[in-house]
């Protein structure tokens, strides 16, 4: 539920002007976009673009803050450009000088949305239809071309990065960016101007009217959105040279402890006070077998943080494959310091997954991740995607029967060195970027 509405009350202390208002454009317009706000709030935006121009429009809605979320519901009238405007883009606008970036959705032409960032530092103003570049442009985002549609920016603890999302009910949030960098500022607390954002490409000549009648501006969620898809967690946080292990997460998984694995304070992890030590010869863990395990044709992601100290061709991280036919996936670093996961559709043929050479390197912590979107499958090594392939296609991920193991393959070999924070999240590829992501740098949420 929104924090603030404008439909029945302007948020207090928003610049929100009741009667109208203006906000920072360029020269795109035939006359600046007009902006009212009737007493009940509803805010309609109404302009004309110039026939061979770009048209760039903010106007402010808040003041941008590290921790926060902006939603907002929109009802866009492009019918009325000239050239039927399929193209305008609306969203967020952050702007500070000639610098300006942009986050939103444009119509595809027909009745679907697609998803943009624009962002630049134009040499004469930002008036000019030069200067900008056009990232991660065109792919397919939730919602209709009709509307209404939502479209909230979540903005990290840090300010650093932020999250766009979309929805076409209010209810239900797809992920369209995450992690994303306010390019081309470093951190948002050097934006001076923040809040609805239009675009205007040169074919898109004539009036507009876009219609904004809710708006929020809330704290951002602290815990994980996903936290009821996560099936395993574990931190390693304990005593020095405990062997007791943990699944904290609502699965609870039973975790058997074998050799000499153990707790281990000797080694600073990224975070926390302790992490898992395998020495490479019968150490590791295991879970029973699960449904939880079963990921058939879904997404998932499997990440954690590896430390190894010796390379090898058994350094493995998680595995859950017996014999085959008995084979899902055998996610390792080999002998060169690579990612390289051996996985299977139907228990006994595997095809490989290969990071870079060098990509883990010895006595150094890592995030990483394997993980799953449609029919693609990703490795990322610190936020980097290291490797991706669509060989699986829409083929299921074998269902082992085999124990989930931590460290190893077999009874007598495995991984040597630390590991810390496993999540396995079922259901959901977290990341899903082939423009890699901000790696985590503090333990995972616990709910």
């Amino acid at each position: 539920m929104f924090v603030h509405m404008l439909s029945g009350g302007v948020p207090r202390g928003r610049a929100i002007v009741i009667g109208g208002g203006s906000g920072d454009g360029d020269g795109g317009f035939v006359e600046p976009p007009a902006v009212t706000t009737t007493s009940s709030g509803d805010t309609t935006i109404k302009g004309q673009v110039k026939p061979g121009s770009f048209g760039k429009f903010v106007y402010p809605l808040a003041t941008i803050t590290a921790g926060r979320q902006y939603t907002f519901r929109y009802t866009p009238q492009f019918s009325q450009l000239a050239q039927q405007g399929k193209l305008a883009m609306v969203g967020f606008g952050l702007k500070n000088s000639n610098d300006f970036h942009i986050v939103g959705l444009r119509g595809n032409g027909t009745t679907g949305l697609n998803k943009y960032k624009v962002n630049g530092t134009p040499p004469n103003g930002w008036n000019k239809d030069s200067g900008h570049t056009t990232s991660d442009g065109g792919a397919s985002a939730n919602g209709t071309q009709a509307g209404p549609n939502y479209i909230r920016l979540i903005i990290s603890a840090d300010g650093a990065t932020y999250k766009f999302q979309t929805s076409p009910d209010n209810v239900t949030y797809t992920d369209e960016y995450t992690g994303a960098a306010p390019t081309p500022f470093s951190n948002v607390s050097g934006v001076a101007t923040f809040g609805i954002a239009l675009w205007f490409n040169n074919a898109d000549a004539g009036p507009f009217s876009i219609v904004i009648d809710q708006f929020a501006d809330a704290a951002a969620p602290t815990g994980d959105p996903y936290w009821s898809n996560v099936v395993l967690l574990c931190g390693f946080e304990g005593a020095d040279a405990s062997t007791t292990m943990t699944d904290e997460s609502l699965s609870a998984h039973a975790l058997t402890t074998f050799g000499n694995a153990q707790i281990d304070t000797g080694i600073a992890p990224p975070f926390g006070t302790s992490s898992l030590l395998l020495d490479g010869s019968g150490d590791y863990l295991t879970t029973p077998d699960h449904a939880d395990f079963n990921f058939g044709t879904g997404d998932f992601t499997i990440e954690l943080f590896a430390r190894t100290a010796v390379a090898g061709n058994n350094n493995y991280l998680l595995v859950q494959a017996g014999a085959a036919p008995n084979i899902s996936y055998r996610w390792r670093c080999n002998v060169t310091n690579q990612q390289d996961v051996a996985y299977s559709s139907n228990g006994t043929g595997t095809n490989n997954l290969v990071g870079a050479i060098g990509g883990v390197p010895l006595t150094t912590w890592k995030h990483l991740c394997f993980e799953r979107s449609g029919t693609k499958l990703r490795l990322y090594a610190a936020g980097v995607m290291d490797a991706s392939s669509t060989t699986i296609g829409s083929s299921p991920l074998f269902d082992s029967t085999a124990v989930l193991a931590i460290g190893t393959s077999s009874t007598t070999t495995g991984f040597n060195g630390h590991l810390k924070e496993i999540r396995i999240t079922k259901g959901v590829a977290r990341y899903n970027n082939d423009s890699g992501f901000t790696a985590p740098t503090a333990a995972f949420p616990r709910s």
